[in-house]
């Protein structure tokens, strides 16, 4: 099983997310975050079956709400380099 490390810049968007979310409803701020942490934690059992960008990065879409996660594996590591919306998904 791999291990998830978030680099800082995805911590500070999850903060982000949830901060905007939260200002109109908290309570779908949380339940945006956490189907975005669900996603993640598939990557611990399966982080090779989503698509490789470029340079070993790759990408998860969070299938409700649709936020892209960009990710590298290092050795038994998954690195969650980013996280954001993409209005044309």
């Amino acid at each position: 099983m791999f291990k998830i490390v978030y680099w800082e810049d995805s911590i500070e968007d999850l903060k982000n997310i949830f901060n905007y979310i939260a200002q109109d409803n908290p309570f779908y701020g949380r339940e945006v975050v956490n189907k975005i942490y669900d996603s993640i934690e598939l990557l611990e059992i399966f982080p090779y079956i989503w698509k490789e960008r470029k340079d070993n990065i790759r990408e998860i879409v969070e299938p409700q709400y649709k936020f892209r996660i960009f990710y590298k594996i290092n050795d038994k590591e998954i690195h969650i380099i980013s996280i954001f919306k993409w209005k044309n998904l």
